[in-house]
């Protein structure tokens, strides 16, 4: 999915990033790989914890990570709070 990102970082590695006029939050870190010729290719890693269980539960996910999420075109589950 071809999408329009803005990444602004100072020189000890704090910024914002946007994508398609959106602010992401939630943003773990990011690479950016680049070649003649080629659309550049921008990974993101989002603050999500791990977890297992065997047991039914419910899972939570932060209101930024969710936010990010959306921007990026994912649809939350019924009863996900989006912030």
């Amino acid at each position: 999915m071809i999408r329009n990102a803005r990444i602004d970082l100072n020189a000890i590695g704090m910024g914002s990033i946007e994508v398609d006029g959106v602010p992401l939050k939630g943003i773990r870190s990011l690479s950016l790989d680049a070649t003649v010729d080629e659309r550049p290719v921008l990974r993101l890693e989002l603050a999500v914890h791990d977890i297992s269980t065997v047991a039914e539960t419910l899972i939570h996910i932060p209101g930024d990570t969710a936010a990010t999420l959306v921007a990026l075109g994912w649809t939350p589950p019924p009863g996900q709070e989006v912030g």
